[in-house]
């Protein structure tokens, strides 16, 4: 299974895959606003975003160089996210000020973890079936 995720990630174009997995974080941030009910904002999206985009962008130029971000199934992406989730935490705080949030981050660990996931099982099926 994890062989057969990986080539059909490593098909798509490395580029469609990275905007995709930024995407992502877009979409955390968005359904966090809401959740909140703090309504959503450019600077609330990028607030809640950008930090875990940087995290995700170092994970994915240090860990996994020379091959699409997290190309090797589940435990590939986890490699990254990880490393990337740790990255956005401190960021988050050490950058924005904003304080550490055990709950923030089990939060954000899970749904980004999960949203990467399903974005790209879904790229793999809908797009991936058309390049082959």
């Amino acid at each position: 299974m994890a062989l057969q995720f990986r080539r059909s990630i490593e098909a798509l174009p490395p580029l469609l895959v990275l905007t995709g997995d930024l995407a992502c974080f877009l979409v955390f941030a968005a359904l966090g606003l809401r959740s909140h009910e703090d309504g959503i904002t450019l600077d609330g999206l990028l607030r809640a975003a950008v930090p875990f985009q940087i995290g995700w962008l170092l994970s994915v130029l240090f860990i996994a160089p020379r091959r699409s971000a997290a190309s090797d199934g589940v435990g590939g992406l986890l490699r990254v996210w990880v490393p990337a989730w740790i990255v956005g935490l401190v960021l988050r705080s050490v950058v924005l000020g904003r304080a550490f949030a055990p709950t923030f981050a089990i939060v954000s660990l899970l749904v980004n973890g999960l949203l990467l996931l399903v974005w790209r099982i879904a790229a793999r099926r809908l797009i991936g079936a058309r390049l082959r």
